[in-house]
């Protein structure tokens, strides 16, 4: 693991391998908050399409989760704390240039506090 970017790609590949997002979705996903235009090799029709089907899914993520939520099977405070949890992802991610924090980040303790918090927060 001396490569940098290697921690913060091994933590990302994990995190989309666990999620109900592909990689091209995720990328479409980006981008269309970052205000760019459909990816190159990508008819117009299939980028919006996916585009269409990202969004519904990213809807239905947050109505599944106020629905657990409201009949119990996910603790009440089972959003702030995955939003803290997120906001420590993001800084990880974004400190990718970071030779200091990159170099200290253990991936597997990192998994291993992400695996335990989803199971807290979980009732199930």
């Amino acid at each position: 693991m001396s490569d940098r970017g290697s921690n913060s790609s091994t933590l990302y590949a994990y995190l989309l391998a666990n999620s109900l997002f592909t990689p091209r979705q995720l990328s479409i996903i980006s981008k269309q908050l970052q205000g760019g235009g459909k990816p190159e090799k990508i008819s117009s029709g299939a980028y919006y399409r996916q585009v269409k089907q990202c969004r519904k899914k990213v809807i239905s993520i947050l109505y599944s989760m106020m629905l657990l939520q409201s009949m119990g099977f996910v603790q009440s405070e089972a959003l702030a704390t995955l939003s803290k949890l997120a906001e420590q992802l993001a800084v990880i991610f974004a400190s990718e240039s970071s030779s200091d924090v990159m170099s200290r980040l253990n991936v597997e303790d990192v998994i291993s506090v992400i695996n335990e918090v989803i199971k807290r927060v979980s009732k199930l």
